[in-house]
C-alpha cells in the first residue's frame, strides 16, 4: 500500500501543471473538462497527497476516464508520468475500498482461469450471434440493449476455435536454427484470435525460428489492473513469471500491444524483482522481433497478381508509446507483395478502445474514435493493419457504424496471406 501511495505520488509530484497535455489528450479534446486531462487528475491527486480533498466516488469516476493512452506522459516536458500515476492511484483506492462483486468475479476467475475464459467467449458468441445482434435490429427491444446507437448494436467479435493453449506444437526447426523465442500469447489471442498465434509461429518456424509455448501462462493482468485489482493481477504476474523465466530462449515475443507494454513496462515498477525486470529485457513485440531478426518477407502468389490491396497501419498506443515500436510494421508492409501502403493522418492517435475503457465510457469512446474512422476514410485504404486485440475490437465497431467495408487485420495476417479473409 504504502509503494503505491510512493508511486503515484514521485509522478504526481512531477507535474508542473503547465497544460501541455491538453493539446494531445484524446478524452479533453471531446470533454474539455480540466479534472478530465492529465494536469486536472495530477492537482486532484496532490490534493489528496496532501490532505486537502477526499476520496469520493466522483474523484474515482474522474480517473476512470483516463483511456490510458499515454499521449499526455509522451508530451509532458518534466517527465511527469501521469498515466501511471493515475493507474497507481486507482489501485490504491481499490484496494483501501475493495472491489465490486461482478469485477472480482471476471478477475479473480475468468481472466484468470484459461477453461473458465474460454467457456465465457464461447457463452458470449453464442449471446452475441444469436441473441444480441438479432435483436438489436428490432426498434421496439433496442431500448432493453446496450450499447444501440443510432439503431445500431456493437459489433462482437466472434470466436474462433478451439482456444489457442490447445493448439498442436510445431516440430523443432530442421536445419540452421536461426533463433529461438518464447510466445506469450495472452487471454485475446488465446481466446478470440488464436489464427494470430497459429499464423505468427508457422511464419517464425518457416523462417528457422524455434518457438517454445511454455504451459501455465495466464493472462498479463493488464484488464485486472486498469479495473484496480492489484492482488489478482500480482498473482497472475508471479504464474507469468514462473512460466516465462525457466527457458534458454533469447526473447519473448507478443502479438498484443497491450501484453507487451505490460510485461514490459508494468511488471517491474507494480511487482519490482530480479524475475520481472529480467523479463522485462526479453520482451519483444513479433513485428519487432521480425525486423531485429531480418527475417524475409512471404515471396508472391499467383493469387496476389492482381491490383495491389491499399493498406494502412494504426498504432496502437501501447505498442507506439508504450513499446516504441513504430518502424517494424510499416517497413514489413511496405515490402509486403500485393500491397499499397499508405500512411493515414494521426495514425497514432488514439482509437478510444482502451480495453475496458470503452465498455465502461462508450459514447466517449464513440467520440474519440470518430477521429480515427475519418482518418481511414480519407486514406481509401481496403484494410487497416493493426497489432492489438482491443484495437481491432474497436475499430471493427466503429467502421460498422460508419458503414465502411474496409476490413481489420493484425499484421502477421498480411504476413501470412490470409489478409483477405473475413475472421
Amino acid at each position: 500500500m504504502n509503494e503505491l501511495l510512493e508511486k503515484f505520488s514521485q509522478e504526481a509530484e512531477k507535474c508542473i501543471l503547465c497544460g501541455a497535455c491538453q493539446s494531445v489528450c484524446p478524452v479533453y479534446a471531446e470533454v474539455l473538462d480540466e479534472s478530465k486531462v492529465a494536469r486536472g487528475r495530477m492537482a486532484l491527486l496532490k490534493a489528496v497527497l496532501a490532505d486537502n480533498l477526499e476520496v469520493t466516488n466522483r474523484l474515482e469516476r474522474i480517473l476512470s476516464t483516463c483511456i490510458g493512452c499515454k499521449a499526455c506522459s509522451a508530451q509532458c516536458p518534466a517527465g511527469s508520468q501521469a498515466d501511471f500515476a493515475n493507474l497507481a492511484a486507482k489501485l490504491r483506492i481499490s484496494r483501501s475500498k475493495g472491489l465490486p462483486y461482478y469485477q472480482k468475479l471476471l478477475s479473480r476467475h475468468v481472466f484468470s482461469r484459461p477453461k473458465l475464459r474460454s467457456a465465457s467467449g464461447r457463452i458470449l458468441d453464442i449471446l452475441g450471434r444469436r441473441v444480441y445482434e438479432p435483436l438489436s435490429h428490432h426498434r421496439t427491444l433496442q431500448f432493453a440493449l446496450p450499447y444501440i446507437r443510432g439503431g445500431k448494436g456493437r459489433m462482437i467479435p466472434r470466436r474462433t476455435i478451439p482456444p489457442f493453449h490447445k493448439r498442436t506444437p510445431f516440430p523443432p526447426v530442421k536445419g540452421g536454427v536461426k533463433g529461438k523465442v518464447v510466445f506469450f500469447y495472452g487471454c485475446a489471442v488465446d481466446t478470440l484470435y488464436p489464427h494470430w498465434g497459429e499464423e505468427a509461429l508457422a511464419f517464425l518456424h518457416r523462417s528457422g525460428i524455434d518457438v517454445e509455448v511454455p504451459e501455465g501462462q495466464s493472462c498479463c493482468g493488464a484488464p485486472l489492473l486498469f479495473m484496480g485489482d492489484l492482488k489478482g493481477a500480482e498473482k497472475m504476474a508471479e504464474q507469468n513469471l514462473s512460466a516465462l523465466t525457466g527457458t534458454d530462449a533469447e526473447t519473448i515475443i507478443t502479438l498484443c500491444a497491450t501484453c507487451g507494454s505490460t510485461l514490459k513496462g508494468l511488471y517491474p515498477r507494480l511487482f519490482p524483482g530480479e524475475a520481472s525486470e529480467t523479463l522485462a529485457d526479453r520482451i519483444m513485440d513479433f513485428q519487432e522481433y521480425w525486423m531485429h531478426k531480418g527475417l524475409p518477407a512471404p515471396t508472391a502468389k499467383e493469387a496476389q497478381k492482381q491490383a495491389p490491396l491499399r493498406v494502412t497501419y494504426h498504432d496502437p498506443c501501447h505498442l507506439s508509446r508504450g513499446m516504441g515500436v513504430r518502424e517494424a510494421p510499416r517497413k514489413i508492409l511496405q515490402n509486403l507483395p500485393g500491397i499499397e501502403y499508405v500512411e493515414m493522418e494521426d495514425a497514432d492517435r488514439c482509437c478510444g478502445g482502451g480495453g475496458l475503457f470503452s465498455l465502461s465510457h462508450y459514447d466517449l469512446s464513440l467520440k474519440i474514435g470518430q477521429h480515427k474512422v475519418d482518418r481511414i476514410a480519407e486514406s481509401g485504404a481496403d484494410i487497416v493493419a493493426t497489432a492489438c486485440p482491443s484495437c481491432r475490437i474497436q475499430l471493427e465497431d466503429l467502421l460498422h457504424r460508419a458503414d465502411l467495408d474496409t476490413r481489420v487485420v493484425h499484421v502477421c495476417e498480411l504476413l501470412s496471406g490470409n489478409g483477405n479473409r473475413n475472421t
